[in-house]
């Protein structure tokens, strides 16, 4: 447990602020100590059973967390917007023998526990007065073990519970640490839900093994955000998903001037603003940049990989484009896929060993399930989709839906778009197009198409329309393809 050791080095320095609290990495250990006496209840050693855990984002998700570790438990984080029978299938399928529960989520998560027989451990908040200082109770444990199970969107069947170990989580900050440059003057901005790498790596891991400070939001709120960059003079890292850059550009229209020459100003000292976790459409690059003058690197990873592909920090970042293999990762290409190798790859797929052997190959590679284009001369790599939906075969073409999203985003009046291949006896797929617009304009087939005609090739134009008013995500952000399909059939 790498990042509970190193934290030895910044016990006095301030860990995170959260609810007007100021807590330091001395309370992050003597908190996450009283969490594992809870648990132990005078055991030594958890032996590796999975405990589950909601709470929400703030400080005692991270107690909680680290908790689990020292008493060499599984952390199995559950999402507060899931529903209980979400909730319920990934506490049954991880096979937890305990659940932690906020006082705030009692009421909800009850009844599960109560139906399936397992005991909940309430939570409270943490006091930013602690009895003692800091006590070193966690215990060594080989780095092969299992840290923590987090579930798979379940685009395709059931979530899939992805188990990672000490040594994969290890592998993964320490490559992001090194190709950003984290240190302990870093101070982030965390919004992001903490049942993802995403949220729960990137930002919270990294941050903690650097010393570094956090912030952290109940939840994502764009007025909050600005206000946020505008007031807290050291932060200077921010890393968020393409549809909450979109939600802060919409935001910034509501600033009169005087205001946004503000915001311009306190922005100035960023050093970092990342995206990922799903497609950078260029328009959305390309005004955050002319807006706040940062070029945000994008980077790409998955659930069972961590982060496997970046931008530098210094150099060139292509929209588009998600840059080349972080440090220890091996990669290579197979009839388009990317397939991927390296320290930071999960374990297994908990109890789905038919699953997991099929996730590999002959030698060890991961299959993303991804396509990939790569540039002959930078080397960089750019997604064109999931190979199960958003490569579109129509009339013997090969098409990359993400690259017609991209240009139906330039469009004045798109707001969101989802292309998917839409069955056809004569073409195999046609592109259908799935649309939120503004000012509810509602387009007619034929005058998109003459729009698009300049911008994409005959083959790529979308043939049927469906207009919404809000396009289904999950709580990251990403949309389920699949089950847009089915707006196709009403």
């Amino acid at each position: 447990m790498e990042i509970v050791k190193r934290a030895h080095k910044f016990l006095n320095q301030d860990a995170v602020y959260c609810t007007g609290r100021r807590m330091t990495y001395n309370h992050l250990h003597k908190h996450s100590n009283e969490v594992s006496e809870r648990i132990l209840n005078s055991r030594l050693d958890l032996s590796s059973e999975r405990i589950s855990f909601l709470i929400p984002q703030a400080y005692e998700y991270i107690a909680c967390q680290w908790g689990i570790w020292k008493s060499g438990g599984v952390a199995v984080p559950l999402c507060p917007q899931h529903s209980l029978q979400e909730m319920e299938y990934m506490i049954t399928q991880s096979r937890s023998s305990l659940i932690l529960c906020h006082n705030q989520y009692l009421p909800k998560l009850q009844p599960v526990g109560e139906k399936l027989n397992i005991q909940i451990l309430p939570i409270s908040n943490f006091s930013e007065i602690i009895s003692s200082s800091f006590n070193d109770s966690y215990r060594v444990m080989r780095k092969d073990r299992p840290a923590m199970i987090v579930y798979t969107s379940g685009t395709t069947g059931k979530p899939k519970g992805v188990v990672h170990t000490h040594e994969s989580i290890e592998a993964q900050v320490q490559a992001l640490v090194t190709s950003w440059e984290w240190t302990s003057r870093d101070h982030i901005l965390e919004t992001l839900p903490l049942h993802h790498v995403h949220g729960i790596v990137n930002i919270l891991c990294c941050a903690l093994y650097s010393g570094a400070k956090i912030t952290m939001h109940p939840k994502f709120d764009a007025k909050q955000v600005w206000s946020e960059f505008l007031k807290n003079d050291d932060l200077n890292v921010f890393m968020a998903v393409p549809t909450i850059y979109s939600k802060l550009l919409n935001e910034w229209e509501n600033f009169d001037d005087t205001a946004k020459a503000q915001l311009r100003n306190s922005l100035k000292k960023f050093r970092l603003m990342v995206s990922g976790s799903m497609a950078l459409t260029d328009f959305v690059f390309n005004q955050w940049k002319n807006i706040t003058g940062h070029t945000l690197l994008e980077r790409y990873g998955m659930s069972e990989t961590g982060m496997i592909l970046s931008n530098p920090l210094n150099g060139l970042r292509r929209p588009g484009w998600v840059g080349k293999p972080l440090p220890g990762v091996e990669v290579k290409t197979t009839d388009g896929e990317l397939l991927v190798r390296g320290p930071a790859i999960f374990k297994e797929y908990f109890d789905n060993p038919k699953a997991t052997s099929e996730s590999f190959d002959s030698e060890k590679y991961f299959k993303t399930g991804d396509i990939v284009e790569i540039d002959t001369e930078t080397q960089y790599y750019k997604i064109l989709g999931r190979a199960s939906a958003d490569i579109i075969k129509s009339g013997g073409f090969k098409i990359s839906a993400l690259d017609i999203e991209r240009e139906l985003m330039e469009h004045p009046n798109i707001a969101e778009v989802s292309i998917v291949g839409v069955p056809d006896e004569e073409y195999g797929q046609i592109i259908g197009m799935i649309y939120k617009s503004k000012n509810n304009v509602e387009f007619k087939l034929e005058e998109l198409q003459k729009w698009c005609r300049e911008r994409l090739a005959p083959y790529k134009l979308p043939r049927v329309l469906i207009k919404v008013n809000e396009i289904p995500r999950n709580q990251m952000g990403k949309i389920n393809k699949k089950e847009l399909l089915h707006l196709f059939k009403k």
